[in-house]
């Protein structure tokens, strides 16, 4: 059965948004009578029924709900830097949502090297994703924030940086599945110098995430691999 995103689904007929439309009737071209599955990447799925379509867009009704409780317990916050090639971010943020990720911060440093995103585009990466993996819950990917901004947030606790200098841990020795955690993952450059004597005196420890110098999507993705799967041992 073909999965659709739809942001609201408290009501029993919907319109499904305009590009899960186009892919429903134009690409599929379902017609009416078809059966389709709904996520609103709130937890909610459902059942429905397409009842009509033009080329407008695309109405179906619902014929069943069912709610899914968060996926997990502990959230998992990544604030990555953007990378110089844009098709490597949008390949983590599929993979992340794929393996299991709460929220992505596009973030900024002294040494990140593109200062634009199209976060439209990233969130439509995380939906193709979110359904391709049979998830119910869409992760919040924010505006591109710089790591001033970031560090006047109310965050977790647990927060690490990733450090490829200096003293640091291992990520997989210290991390504790059972807490809210915030990872942040710098640029190909690395975060200066600074920038890290900053985080370590708001209290993030610097961790390695293995014993090779990895890019930066690699080491995010890594990061999340190892956090999703230790909450479920």
């Amino acid at each position: 059965m073909h999965l659709f995103h739809c942001p609201d689904l408290l009501a029993d007929l919907i319109e499904l948004p305009e590009e899960e439309a186009h892919h429903a009737t134009a690409v599929l071209r379902l017609a009416s009578g078809a059966r389709i599955g709904v996520l609103d990447g709130k937890g909610t799925r459902a059942l429905a029924i397409i009842e009509s379509v033009s080329k407008r867009g695309c109405t179906a009704r619902i014929t069943e709900r069912t709610t899914t409780p968060p996926e997990r317990t502990a959230p998992i916050h990544l604030a990555m830097a953007p990378t110089k090639q844009m098709d490597r971010y949008e390949w983590f943020v599929e993979k992340a949502v794929e393996i299991g990720v709460d929220r992505i911060t596009p973030l900024v440093t002294d040494r990140t090297e593109r200062a634009k995103l199209r976060i439209d585009r990233l969130q439509r990466v995380a939906i193709s994703a979110m359904k391709q993996s049979q998830r119910s819950w869409l992760p919040r990917i924010d505006e591109l924030t710089t790591l001033k901004q970031l560090l006047a947030q109310d965050l977790p606790v647990q927060r690490y940086f990733g450090w490829c200098e200096g003293e640091h841990r291992s990520l997989m020795d210290v991390y504790d599945p059972n807490s809210p955690v915030l990872v942040l993952i710098g640029p190909e450059g690395d975060f200066s110098a600074e920038e890290a004597e900053r985080l370590r005196s708001e209290r993030y420890t610097a961790v390695a995430i293995g014993n090779a110098r990895l890019r930066t999507e690699t080491a995010a993705l890594a990061s999340c691999t190892w956090m999703s799967l230790a909450q479920q041992r």
